[in-house]
């Protein structure tokens, strides 16, 4: 959940059951864990993927509660406006396996891999990578969770509520001299591509979020949002639940690597 801002503390009902990013960092550091054992056996060393969680994205998950509902932080948006701040700018390195032998050998397919060998050792099927994937699992929040995620955020916006407090905000925007239908409006209407904010879209995104405290406008759709996905949840709750155990399946797992390693 938001450590900041006027979504600081919230975490809707779904969150239970999607996959935060904490989560994928574990599993992908499980991941590269077996990776780099098992392309070892077949004497690659100094075979090292980057190291996954240096580049943590705004959202802990799917939900995206620091933007679900526009632009949340008035420090923030005082700095950058609706630009990302630069530290989550940054991309991962790109990397991919070496050509040749340690390429075969983690995919399990190329002319180094004979017959299902390299240099005498048999390969896994698919290579080292599909390997690890067997023995951990797939790591994912599972179709229902993911509807129930994308469909309250549709419903919400027909609430009552909700449609008061965006006309609300709106009239609050206009009063600052902003003209905009509702809250989502506005960063799309910047470049967000350029390397930095203009003094306009840094006067709008402050505006903007300081309409959304003036009116409670988070704290409203909120609450709407939250009452949608309870209805949703208990009429989907056996197969949300599945979902979950497989979830923790694959956790379990992903830190069963991660201890091995650590006592090695």
């Amino acid at each position: 959940m938001p450590g900041r801002g006027l979504a600081k503390g919230l975490s809707l009902p779904v969150e239970k059951y999607l996959v935060g990013y904490t989560d994928v960092v574990e599993w992908q550091r499980a991941q590269r864990d077996l990776w780099v054992s098992c392309m070892a056996r077949f004497g690659f060393d100094s075979f090292a993927p980057p190291i996954p969680g240096a580049h943590p994205p705004i959202e802990f998950n799917d939900a995206n509660m620091p933007r679900r509902y526009g632009a949340s932080d008035a420090a923030q948006a005082a700095d950058y406006g609706y630009h990302l701040p630069p530290q989550q700018l940054d991309e991962p390195p790109a990397w991919e396996p070496a050509a040749g032998a340690e390429s075969a050998v983690f995919l399990g397919r190329g002319p180094e891999v004979s017959s299902g060998t390299h240099n005498g050792i048999t390969v896994p099927e698919g290579g080292c990578r599909a390997e690890a994937e067997r023995e951990l699992g797939h790591l994912s929040q599972g179709e229902e969770a993911t509807k129930v995620n994308a469909a309250s955020m549709r419903a919400s916006l027909k609430r009552p509520a909700v449609q008061k407090v965006i006309a609300d905000w709106a009239a609050c925007m206009k009063g600052k001299g902003h003209a905009f239908s509702d809250p989502y409006k506005p960063a799309e209407s910047f470049n967000l591509a350029t390397p930095t904010a203009s003094d306009e879209e840094i006067e709008v995104a402050t505006a903007d979020v300081a309409c959304k405290e003036q009116t409670d406008l988070i704290d409203v759709w909120y609450a709407e949002e939250s009452a949608l996905q309870t209805q949703s949840i208990a009429a989907k709750k056996a197969s949300l639940d599945a979902g979950l155990a497989q979830q923790s399946r694959v956790k379990a797992a992903a830190r069963s690597v991660l201890s091995e390693g650590s006592t090695k």
